[in-house]
């Protein structure tokens, strides 16, 4: 095996479902076992992975772009304190607005703004 390919799976194994990190979260950890994993090919590995559609990037409102498998979820929970994401499984789908019906539609994400139950622990201590 390629070093290329042993890149690219170091980063796609890093991934579990649920596991949202920043780019420089997922860095640390990569680094633990690969002192020297170079920052410019996780980025480009990154920009790549979402292009083709394994990974989805997670642009929130004041927060650092997360990266997480693309499993086809498009909503999320976000936490205004710590940054954390969290996917939100639906029980059904949300229906498609009137406006949209002419619409050629590829995609769509809804987030939710909030506070986790963490961080309302500690803000209530």
């Amino acid at each position: 095996m390629n070093r290329n390919t042993e890149t690219k799976e170091l980063i796609l194994k890093a991934f579990k479902k649920g596991y949202t990190p920043t780019a420089e979260e997922l860095l640390q950890k990569l680094r633990v076992n690969n002192p020297n994993f170079s920052r410019a090919t996780l980025y480009r590995n990154l920009s790549a992975y979402c292009a083709n559609g394994e990974l989805k990037k997670i642009s929130a409102i004041g927060q650092t772009d997360r990266y997480e498998l693309n499993t086809g979820c498009n909503y999320h929970l976000v936490c205004e304190v710590c940054g954390k994401v969290e996917p939100l499984e639906m029980a059904g789908a949300i229906q498609t607005p009137a406006k949209l019906l002419d619409y050629e539609v590829h995609s769509h994400e809804l987030m939710f703004y909030g506070v986790c139950p963490k961080c309302q622990k500690k803000k209530n201590s």
